[in-house]
């Protein structure tokens, strides 16, 4: 991954994470070997939170509290490659073949139809940003435990004479809590190197 050097910054800057790479897999304990999804951009993150309380008619709220904490994760992936792009999507939305003879394609192709089926099977997800400040190497990971499919896919073809002509797929994910994990820890986690 090209690291860039913020020149006008300190080891201990704490400026907001750029670009991250981002990975896949079953569990957050498989994250150190997952699934490299290939360059995306304009990746977000939104914690989603709706309060509740509960109201007495003759004093203050005596309950306040969360009743849904929750994530958004969106990005547009610029590399389509059927088995990643299953992966994404959890694995069981869609029929996924590697190294297939083509139907409509003379060779041998990748292929990914779907259709049907109604599983959604949760992922974690894992973004990493490295960046070089003042001659060190910083890093932040977040890490997003339990995460599935809620939007489908779009394709917006661009003309091939377009300043930026490549097909970006944009990708949306919902995070939940996942709640084997303790409380206080069932979102995602934020890890930031230490000299930042």
């Amino acid at each position: 991954m090209a690291e860039y050097q913020n020149t006008g910054l300190t080891a201990s800057g704490t400026t907001v994470i750029g670009s991250a790479l981002v990975k896949v897999a079953a569990t957050p304990n498989a994250l150190s070997s997952g699934t490299n999804i290939g360059l995306c951009r304009n990746i977000v993150l939104t914690e989603n939170i709706t309060p509740y309380t509960t109201q007495a008619d003759n004093g203050p709220d005596p309950l306040e509290g969360v009743s849904e904490h929750t994530a958004t994760i969106t990005f547009d992936l610029l590399e389509f490659h059927p088995p990643t792009f299953d992966e994404i999507r959890g694995g069981d939305l869609d029929t996924e073949v590697t190294s297939t003879a083509g139907s409509y394609i003379t060779g041998t192709v990748n292929t990914i139809s779907t259709g049907g089926l109604t599983a959604l099977t949760d992922k974690s997800y894992l973004f990493q940003n490295v960046k070089t400040v003042s001659g060190a190497t910083v890093e932040t990971v977040i890490v997003v435990y339990k995460a599935h499919l809620n939007a489908g896919m779009a394709f917006n073809f661009q003309s091939d004479n377009s300043d930026d002509p490549l097909l970006a797929v944009p990708c949306t994910l919902e995070a939940v809590c996942d709640t084997t994990r303790t409380k206080g820890d069932q979102l995602f986690l934020i890890e930031t190197a230490n000299n930042q």
